[in-house]
């Protein structure tokens, strides 16, 4: 709920206050260089937010889908994905903790800076995997540990960071097999966030939800 009510009061402004977890622009270039997209695949975004990742990875791909529970995030990225021309991006209002659709269907998922804001994060990764489509495609963006207790009060941080080893366990447990790790040093001061991006693949087909 504490989540919701940030994302809620800080919607028109996220884009501005995303710069804060570091060089998005580097970050948005590692993305595309680890996952690209031809134009036959399709693609779901959880947590979009305001589009950042459509915008990143929709130019020139398939079928994208950005999913949101935040009606004001979603505003906001409706009228991005309008200013960007994404004609091939479509949204849509769910809880990517409880996703009941598109079992199994799409050849990549991105988690894009989400997960720190959760209780449960492997729960979101589980919601993830289910989506994907034997041989898919899981990419996850997150904070590596670090020690800013501030951000816990101030930006509704309920995580400080992941290891590599707790992201490939909570993989693994999905039956996916984590392929490449990036850490980004995305700034010059000493208290800088380092930001890890995570891709893993799918191998065999997802099992079932109940």
């Amino acid at each position: 709920r504490a989540a919701e009510e940030y994302f809620a009061k800080y919607a028109p402004e996220w884009d501005r206050l995303r710069q804060l977890d570091g060089d998005e622009e580097l970050v948005a270039t590692k993305v595309r260089e680890m996952l690209p997209l031809p134009r036959t695949q399709r693609l779901a975004d959880l947590g979009t937010g305001t589009g950042r990742l459509l915008q990143v990875l929709g130019p020139g791909g398939g079928e994208t889908l950005g999913i949101d529970n935040s009606h004001e995030m979603l505003a906001v990225a409706r009228a991005n994905l309008k200013r960007w021309g994404l004609e091939n991006c479509q949204l849509r209002q769910a809880d990517i903790l409880a996703l009941s659709h598109d079992f199994g269907t799409f050849d990549a998922v991105v988690v894009h800076q989400v997960l720190h804001f959760l209780d449960r994060p492997w729960a979101a990764l589980a919601e993830a995997s289910s989506l994907l489509a034997p041989g898919g495609r899981l990419l996850v963006v997150d904070l590596a540990p670090h020690g800013m207790e501030d951000l816990r009060e101030t930006h509704a941080h309920r995580r400080l960071g992941f290891s590599d080893e707790e992201v490939r366990e909570w993989l693994a447990d999905q039956g996916l097999t984590c392929e490449t790790i990036r850490h980004l040093n995305t700034g010059n001061q000493p208290d800088a966030l380092t930001i890890t991006i995570w891709l893993a693949r799918r191998v065999g087909s997802p099992t079932s939800k109940t």
